[in-house]
């Protein structure tokens, strides 16, 4: 355990990956360039995987993020672990940034700011792009689905929920700024809550073993889903998300998804999406991300149950997608037999 200038403790632990890319998503899956964050006293530093320098063994994090790589991006993070947030908050309206920023172009522009919050939370993000339109390196789409990715890996990983500043730069030029901070510090509790899954007044773990959802921004699209199995830790499932999500945005999002496959940072859970041949509707990576922001908004935290879960997706009354959530044990999928009883 390491103190970080006070009371508060965080774990620094390396990342073990068990993630096994298909060949088809093998060009997404890239190491990601050096980097420091600073967390007032504590310098850590982020090594590429299998390069961890032996004087900073005991504090490094290790990333291997499902983005190409972006030549010259460079972020560096600053955290205040005294205005703390709640994971739960954070995972949310992560997840939500991440989805608006797959609707985008990859290489888009971002024009001044780009600003999430969603209403009760005490969590605001925030992209800020400070550079006059005239100058040729400017704030990109891919740059801030990728320093998003790494915020949300550096807080899960160091345990470390807490406000951060990341400064994006393209060849040591500042280009941008991400901003996760709380609204109003007296509404937010400990952000080292034992657990996210809460149960509900009485006490029980709420949710069904199966359902039915309707999308209401399109009452066409339907998703049919069914528990089973194992639990899954929350962390691993909401990282799983947004791995998925991450994994989608550098893709159009009105071209064919025939597979997305992402795993979680540390291994422990397991997403797998894809198409279903003879369709007459083409399932796009709009929908895989929908249906992602769905599970995890209306199905997954709505019921606080994080688990094994099978997504029947249809549009318009025709099957045309399926998605798969697994727990992954050693990198293994986990009852992957049940899934096929669920068709």
């Amino acid at each position: 355990m390491a103190n970080l200038g006070g009371s508060a403790h965080v774990r620094l632990t390396g990342i073990k990956s068990t993630r096994q890319p298909s060949a088809a998503n093998f060009a997404l899956w890239r190491q990601a360039p050096v980097e420091a964050i600073d967390v007032g006293p504590l310098v850590l530093q982020l090594m590429p995987v299998g390069h961890l320098a032996s004087s900073v063994r005991d504090t490094s994090l290790t990333f291997d993020p499902p983005l190409p790589r972006i030549p010259g991006l460079e972020t560096s993070f600053t955290l205040d672990h005294s205005r703390s947030l709640r994971p739960l908050e954070v995972y949310q309206t992560g997840i939500e940034l991440m989805y608006d920023l797959a609707q985008r172009d990859w290489m888009e522009v971002v024009l001044a700011v780009i600003i999430q919050q969603i209403e009760g939370f005490n969590v605001l993000m925030m992209f800020l792009n400070p550079q006059p339109p005239n100058l040729p390196n400017q704030l990109q789409i891919r740059h801030c689905v990728f320093s998003l990715y790494r915020a949300l890996t550096v807080m899960t990983d160091g345990v470390l929920f807490c406000q951060l500043r990341c400064k994006l730069k393209i060849h040591s030029l500042q280009v941008g700024a991400l901003s996760i901070a709380p609204l109003d510090d007296k509404r937010t509790v400990a952000a080292d809550d034992p657990s996210m899954s809460m149960p509900d007044e009485q006490g029980r773990l709420v949710g069904a073993d199966s359902g039915q959802l309707v999308d209401d921004a399109d009452p066409k699209f339907v998703i049919n889903y069914l528990f089973y199995g194992k639990s899954i830790n929350s962390k691993e499932v909401s990282m799983g998300v947004v791995e998925a999500m991450a994994t989608a945005a550098p893709f159009d999002k009105n071209s064919e998804c025939k597979e997305l496959t992402a795993v979680s940072p540390d291994g422990g859970c397991g997403i797998f999406i894809e198409s279903v041949p003879g369709s007459r509707q083409t399932f796009a990576y709009k929908h895989a991300t929908r249906a992602l922001k769905l599970l995890y908004q209306k199905i997954i935290v709505r019921q606080r149950r994080f688990g094994d879960l099978y997504l029947d997706l249809r549009y318009d009354g025709q099957r045309f997608g399926e998605l798969r959530m697994l727990k992954f044990v050693g990198g293994v999928a986990n009852a992957t037999d049940a899934v096929a009883e669920a068709r």
